[in-house]
């Protein structure tokens, strides 16, 4: 029925043109219109017809036909057979009938089968595809012509090279500039007309430069370039009578950049001496002619497989390279650079594989030239793990299966085209990924199939050189809106959801994503943003009866949602892959509206808020250690112990310092910690990408620096002031640093705002302040999602409503807050409280030395040593509270002591904690804070020297030591601070320097051989080490 359309027959005797005049005609009924294999019918070659710039004939491939001796019985058959090409399917079978019946003598012969031209090469061909980001201007021409020739001649290539094809898409730019051209057209033609003459000369820029001197290669294909230009002109001047673009017009004009792009690296090809030819796609390629597809379709948008004509293609590319080359083969295979995109339908009439086609085209072409491997030439390394413009630690994976892809297109992944994959799978035709600017990397291998029925035998499984990963990839939907039917009354009622699909389906609305209860009470769909409205109505209408029975049936949608997919064969039969999933979401504070996972176990989708789409990705990726977990960290106070802490970071940040074969560091190795903002009282630095700390302070603020100790901003832009410039100049001129940064005043409300950033899923804040006002903003910030740190003990030893209400917005959701270090430093003495209470032990008390800094004192006094004189000693060291006052009244060692009681269940207030103060009558005489040391301040101190050294010499008489002792007693309910005399051999009588004790006795621990822990407690190095070390148990858990 197809030859009906196309031919008409000679009269007895007509040769038949061509190379096929011995040939035999073959009747080909696909398969799976007719369920009848392939069939096909053959007659003598004398009495084969031709088209007019067509071949009729269908003669190649066929190992057996039937044989129809003359004419008569032809003609029969083809007026038996009739003239429709699209009639039902049962008249097909009738026509097929009518057709045997035409042949009652027919005798079944073999035919030889014979192979195409391209097929005898001892080498297999290797097909090469180049999209318009690797053919953006003629230097990228030439890296593209240079790419094949080095590949075609590889190491253990043949001696003549390995035949090679490329399928390019159009220059950089060109397809949308040529649609922009049609569619000016209909509001101002001569202004379209322009627009193509200059879009044309682009490519003749381009061309000139790439075959410069060579007028040979070039005037031919300018000559080619301007007939087309033309052509548009005509055209153009027709859409602007008509008013309107129809769709083949601009398909025929959209296509003209990949028939450019094709002469162009043909003709370069030649300018280097390389046997090389162009082949237009659209006088070879044929497809289906499906009207309902019409049109150019989405960018990188997932669409059904255009169906191709096989044999046919097949066919018409014998007759081009008959008509091109003199012989059969030669003895190195031409290079062949064919045009991506572009095809026609049988009728002869121009179309195109849509947007993001010309992908399909390298593997149809692979297919039809029985290519051993396709390349897709991107610009990246291959196929990654998430979009890197989304996710940082995004990386390309060494193999994936086809079904893999197809999972990670089908969600948005633009690698590769979903409708690409089918000739590869059917030919089994291994595809690699690559990178054009950087050849050497293998980029990613993909072939196979995942599940078990249907992997092939040849195909390599999953190992280390992926880490044994479960997920492969982690994409996304951005613009999706969410259609949810409930009610009541379809409890157990059968057929809502198909009547829900019916609806969508009638109203022309594709469903991306389903999800549904057991009990079928509610229903909800995602679909494309730009259908939302249509599909609501759709469903309204389909149940408006229910509606209007009970009001309790609602029709409803979310906008602004996207969808967030997690796929690997991995997942296959692997448990807790949708708990991770989950987890890290949650963790992430990132909402969860809608769920979904096909019974393939290959897909875990979730449907998020548009707004927390890069934070779920970034989560979700690290969640499952395909990159670094990154953390937001804005530091507020950036004195002593702030400035230390920033050494430190920069110290983890450099790897050089740090042994990775330790089991500690395997937690830890793929941590990424951004100090993206830093403040002191009055100024503050904003970084988008995070400080260079390294850079920045490694040097300049390490402990044996000879500068300051403490990161003055102000005085450092008073020092790049005096030089002329600025600070935030001097950050963005940093070596190697690729940053923007903002200094300005002190606005916290700000800075937790730039903290919180959409592309980072966890964000902390440390405070390493002594202010109550910034303490008071710990529950608001829990309450938003961040995680604090708290050296501070104004947080959790301030008032008791403000500690309840930190531990309110903690145990409803899944915020951390965490003052370790406001009591032990880096002894984790909190941790120890919380480990021994929920193990089940019965704390009974609690007692200790709290202040590293009274440590220091009573450890100093002596007869030679007063006591201001030891008090002048900690000070001078760093030991002491910014406000000295704090120390010597006992206040600090209070706080401390009211953290460990609330901790354990006592509800005190500071003032509840009974404080024997060192020197009474000090507030008195310094009632403003003492933020240094000072001779008056000394000489305050000078009566107290006297009284505390009568105790000690009293204490040390009876062969006692004085130390400062805080104690919780839970057995009383008490908690207090007071100077005591302890026996020379107590614990506490051991310790040195400014080193802290605690002594906790329990059920499990007696007063006999209590749990004792001491350590280093003062000092800016270990208080900072301390909220390290809060931090890293923080990072720990967010990635449990």
């Amino acid at each position: 029925e197809r030859l009906r359309t196309m031919a008409h027959v000679h009269e007895p005797g007509a040769a038949m043109a061509g190379r096929h005049a011995s040939a035999t005609l073959s009747f080909v009924a696909p398969p799976v219109r007719h369920g009848l294999g392939d069939v096909k019918v053959g007659i003598p070659a004398a009495s084969c017809g031709h088209v007019a710039g067509q071949e009729a004939s269908r003669c190649s491939g066929a190992s057996a036909a039937w044989q129809v001796p003359g004419k008569a019985a032809v003609v029969a058959g083809l007026v038996a057979v009739g003239t429709s090409a699209h009639s039902h399917r049962s008249s097909r079978r009738r026509k097929l009938k009518a057709l045997q019946a035409a042949a009652p003598a027919a005798t079944i012969a073999p035919v030889a089968e014979s192979k195409a031209p391209w097929e005898l090469y001892e080498t297999p061909w290797e097909m090469h595809k180049f999209g318009g980001a690797s053919l953006n201007d003629a230097g990228l021409y030439k890296t593209c012509g240079d790419l094949l020739v080095s590949e075609a001649r590889r190491t253990g290539a043949p001696g003549g090279g390995i035949p090679t094809a490329a399928v390019v898409s159009a220059a950089g730019g060109m397809t949308d500039e040529l649609v922009s051209v049609v569619n000016l057209a209909v509001t101002d033609v001569e202004a379209a007309k322009a627009k193509i003459e200059v879009v044309a000369q682009r490519q003749l820029d381009i061309l000139m430069e790439v075959a410069k001197d060579r007028p040979d290669l070039t005037d031919p294909v300018i000559a080619s370039i301007k007939k087309d230009t033309d052509s548009v002109k005509a055209v153009l001047q027709s859409i602007c009578l008509l008013r309107s673009v129809p769709a083949q017009t601009l398909e025929v004009v959209a296509g003209l950049g990949e028939v450019w792009s094709a002469q162009t690296l043909a003709a370069y090809l030649k300018a280097i001496d390389i046997q090389a030819d162009w082949v237009d796609a659209r006088d070879v390629l044929i497809v289906a002619d499906t009207a309902s597809m019409s049109g150019l379709g989405e960018k990188g948008t997932a669409m059904d497989t255009i169906s191709i004509f096989w044999e046919e293609t097949r066919e018409r590319l014998q007759k081009w390279w008959k008509s091109t080359y003199a012989s059969e083969s030669a003895e190195s295979a031409p290079f062949l650079v064919i045009t991506g995109f572009v095809c026609s339908t049988p009728s002869g009439s121009p179309t195109t594989l849509k947007r993001s086609g010309s992908d399909y085209s390298a593997t149809i072409f692979a297919k039809v030239l029985g290519s051993a491997r396709v390349t897709m030439w991107k610009n990246v390394d291959g196929v990654y793990t998430a979009d890197p413009r989304a996710v940082s630690g995004a990386f390309p994976v060494s193999r994936m299966t086809f079904d893999e892809a197809m999972e990670l297109a089908y969600f948005g992944g633009q690698v590769l085209h979903p409708s690409a994959m089918v000739p590869c799978i059917e030919s089994r035709i291994p595809v690699y990924v690559r990178n054009v600017f950087n050849p050497s990397f293998p980029g990613t291998k993909v072939y196979g199939r995942g599940s078990e029925h249907t992997q092939w035998a040849d195909q390599e499984t999953d190992n280390d050189d992926d880490g044994g990963m479960p997920v492969k990839g982690i994409t996304s939907i951005e613009k999706i809106g969410l259609v949810t039917l409930s009610g009541a009354s379809f409890l157990g009622t059968p057929g809502v959801a198909k009547r829900m699909m019916e609806a969508l389906g009638n109203v022309g609305v594709n469903v991306i994503l389903t999800s549904q209860g057991s009990s079928e009470h509610s229903i909800t769909v995602a679909v494309d943003e730009r259908d939302e409205d249509r599909a609501l109505e759709g469903v309204r209408q389909a149940f408006e009866l229910e509606m209007a029975r009970n009001e309790e049936t609602n029709v409803s949608l979310i906008r602004k949602v996207s969808i967030v997919a997690v796929i690997g064969e991995g997942m296959r039969k692997r448990p807790n892959i949708s708990g991770r999933f989950f987890n890290a979401l949650g963790r992430a504070k990132v909402n969860i509206i809608a769920i979904a996972q096909g019974s393939s176990e290959r897909n875990i989708s979730a449907v998020v808020p548009r707004v927390d789409l890069s934070r779920a990705l970034s989560a979700a990726h690290a969640g499952f250690t395909l990159s670094d977990m990154s953390i937001s960290v804005g530091i507020i106070g950036t004195g002593m112990v702030g400035t230390e802490l920033m050494r430190q970071l920069a110290s983890f940040q450099n790897s050089e310092e740090r042994v990775w074969s330790t089991p500690a560091m395997a937690e830890v190795k793929r941590l990424d910690i951004q100090v993206r903002a830093i403040s002191d009282i009055n100024r503050m630095i904003l970084a988008d990408k995070g400080l260079p700390l390294l850079e920045l302070f490694g040097e300049s603020c390490s402990s044996s620096s000879k500068g300051p100790k403490v990161c003055d901003i102000g005085a450092w832009e008073k020092e790049t002031a005096d030089k002329g410039s600025t600070l935030q100049e001097l950050l963005e001129g940093t070596e190697g640093v690729k940053n923007s940064f903002s200094v300005g005043e002190t606005n916290l409300d700000a800075f937790a705002d730039f903290v919180d950033t959409k592309s980072i899923p966890h964000s902390v804040l440390i405070d390493c302040t002594a202010s109550g006002e910034v303490a008071a903003r710990y529950p608001e910030w829990l309450k938003k999602g961040y995680h604090v740190i708290s050296p501070n003990k104004m947080g959790p030893a301030g008032p008791l409503s403000l500690y309840q209400s930190c531990m309110k917005e903690v145990n409803k959701s899944s915020t951390r807050w965490h003052f370790d270090s406001g009591v032990g430093a880096q002894m984790p003495v909190i941790s120890l409280i919380h480990d021994l209470i929920q193990t089940g032990d019965k704390v009974h008390n609690v007692a200790g030395i709290f202040s590293g800094t009274l440590s220091h004192i009573f450890n100093k006094i002596s007869a030679d040593v007063s006591f201001s004189g030891a008090i002048s000693s900690a000070a001078k060291q760093g030991l002491t509270e910014p406000d000295l006052r704090q120390d010597i009244l006992g206040t600090d060692t209070a706080r401390k002591v009211l953290i460990v009681a609330r901790e354990l269940g006592l509800q005190l207030e500071l003032e509840d904690v009974e404080v024997e103060p060192l020197v009474p009558g000090l507030l008195e005489k310094f009632p403003d804070p003492v933020m240094s040391l000072t001779q008056e301040f000394l000489d305050g101190l000078a009566e107290a020297d006297a009284a505390i050294e009568k105790r000690r010499a009293d204490a040390e008489s009876r062969g006692e030591r004085l130390h400062y002792i805080g104690e919780v007693d839970l057995e009383t309910r008490r908690a207090s601070v007071t100077l005591q005399c302890l026996p020379k051999d107590h614990d506490f009588c051991t310790i040195r320097e400014a080193e802290l004790a605690f002594r906790f006795t329990t059920q499990r621990y007696s007063s006999a051989t209590p749990l004792t822990v001491r350590g280093p407690g003062a000092g800016a190095v270990v208080t900072a080490s301390g909220i390290f070390a809060d931090l890293l148990r923080l990072t720990k858990g967010l990635g449990s």
